[in-house]
């Protein structure tokens, strides 16, 4: 059966990666890790990815865990206020995590043509 005219479906997926059974690090989490970097804060980080620090906070801290290594190095305050910057662990699983969805993007998109474009057999 075609699309009726002028409905356009796009597929969508999740990606996350588990340790042990627990989340380890996902496509959300990584650009929040890199949400954090680019804004040099988790506070600005999860303000820009439009999440509550403290969700910010734990999901980062739940990745450091389950990987095995720390993503950031963080400061506290003072009178310039804390920050906080990618650590080259933290750095290449974004990388790691940007290629792997690249990928996945470009096959699930591949295997959706394949699927709903081709001619319909009778």
């Amino acid at each position: 059966m075609a699309h009726p005219i002028g409905v356009v479906m796009k597929p969508q997926f999740n990606i996350w990666f588990e340790i042990d059974g627990e989340v380890a690090a996902s496509r959300w989490r990584m650009q929040l890790l890199d949400a954090i970097g680019k804004h040099g804060s988790i506070t600005a980080g999860a303000e820009a990815m439009g999440v509550p620090y403290r969700v910010a906070w734990q999901k980062i801290h739940e990745m450091e865990e389950r990987l095995g290594e720390p993503l950031l190095d963080t400061s506290t305050g003072g009178s310039k206020g804390g920050g906080a910057r990618l650590t080259d662990a933290g750095q290449f699983h974004i990388d790691r995590m940007r290629r792997f969805c690249d990928r996945s993007d470009a096959a699930i998109a591949e295997i959706y043509a394949d699927v709903y474009d081709a001619p319909e057999r009778t």
